[in-house]
């Protein structure tokens, strides 16, 4: 048997958890879009390690990038 809950009680819950919903929400966007920015700095700080690695390296950067895309491989 259901429970009958009052016409002023429910607003209540639903006003509660839509506020729940939105607060959510926000954390969200806000942590999605500093995921996004870490990504960034990330992918900035690996790019610089291959650019010094390939510099410091003694192939070419033909041979280096033969590699990468794995051409030339002996199968």
């Amino acid at each position: 048997m259901a429970r009958n809950i009052s016409k002023e009680s429910l607003t209540q819950k639903i006003a509660k958890t839509e506020k729940a919903i939105s607060r959510n929400r926000e954390q969200y966007e806000r942590l999605t879009a500093e995921l996004e920015e870490l990504h960034k700095k990330q992918k900035a700080i690996q790019s610089e390690e291959l650019l010094k690695a390939i510099e410091t390296s003694s192939k070419s950067y033909e041979e280096i990038l033969d590699f990468i895309q794995g051409k030339g491989e002996k199968e």
